[in-house]
């Protein structure tokens, strides 16, 4: 509705014109009618130029907007995470079970050192999506596994193009999975280099609506960016457990 109106307004600020024009059209012999319709016409330039400044604003507020409820979302998530995480320290504190207590503490301080390596990933847009996942998707849980020093900005391909392919992939499996009957989806995703190539480790654990399609999907949205391995499931796996390796090569 928002759309319309403002194009509404516009076309009817361009028809205005018309008018000048008309006079011009009837009056051509009248000096007066020149200087009408230049005057409009300045008139009405000032007033486009207005209104384009005044939509651009209102479109900068709104995803000004949007970030500022995403964050704050975002940092929710993370507090309740950690406010969990300290209850069952304080427990096992209380009950004085030290090694119990040392496995959190352990717990927490990989949690963190992941985390500081998906922000330093290098892609602000992909660093963003990951670490703020919990917010768009209530139907998985994402763990990211990034290997130390990895930076997809030094690296030799393109960024902005890697960074879209993953998101694709990531939501290829977010669309897919179906509230379970018990437990939670998890997608576990590990990302590390290794010789002229970046390797990407998808580990699903949960239901998949359409599964059978799952890896035709995947490979259209890898286009030609990467390839996916072949023979990578082990006979072991349930039916609701699926691995995917994806190989990213690197130009020398």
């Amino acid at each position: 509705m928002r759309i319309r109106k403002t194009t509404l307004w516009g076309a009817a600020l361009a028809a205005s014109l018309a008018l000048p024009v008309a006079a011009v059209w009837i009056w051509h012999h009248s000096w007066w009618s020149l200087i009408v319709f230049v005057l409009w016409t300045i008139a009405l330039s000032f007033a486009m130029v207005a209104w384009q400044r005044r939509r651009h604003r209102e479109r900068c507020d709104k995803l000004l907007t949007h970030a500022q409820i995403a964050t704050i979302r975002t940092l929710s998530h993370h507090r309740h995470d950690w406010m969990n995480e300290l209850q069952i320290l304080y427990g096992y504190l209380r009950l004085n079970k030290l090694d119990k207590a040392v496995d959190v503490v352990d717990r927490i301080r990989e949690r963190m050192e992941q985390e500081s390596r998906v922000s330093q990933l290098g892609h602000p847009e992909l660093a963003a999506y990951l670490i703020s996942f919990r917010t768009v998707c209530d139907t998985m849980r994402l763990e990211v596994e990034v290997q130390e020093g990895l930076y997809l900005d030094k690296l030799p391909l393109e960024a902005d193009r890697l960074s879209r392919t993953i998101i694709g992939l990531v939501n290829v499996i977010r669309f897919r999975a179906s509230v379970p009957l018990a437990g939670e989806n998890v997608l576990k995703l590990a990302l590390s280099r290794e010789d002229v190539r970046l390797i990407m480790v998808m580990q699903y654990s949960g239901e998949l609506a359409a599964a059978g399609s799952i890896t035709e999907e995947l490979e259209k949205c890898l286009a030609d960016a990467g390839q996916m391995a072949q023979g990578i499931e082990p006979a072991e796996q349930s039916h609701n457990e699926r691995t995917m390796v994806i190989h990213f090569p690197l130009s020398a």
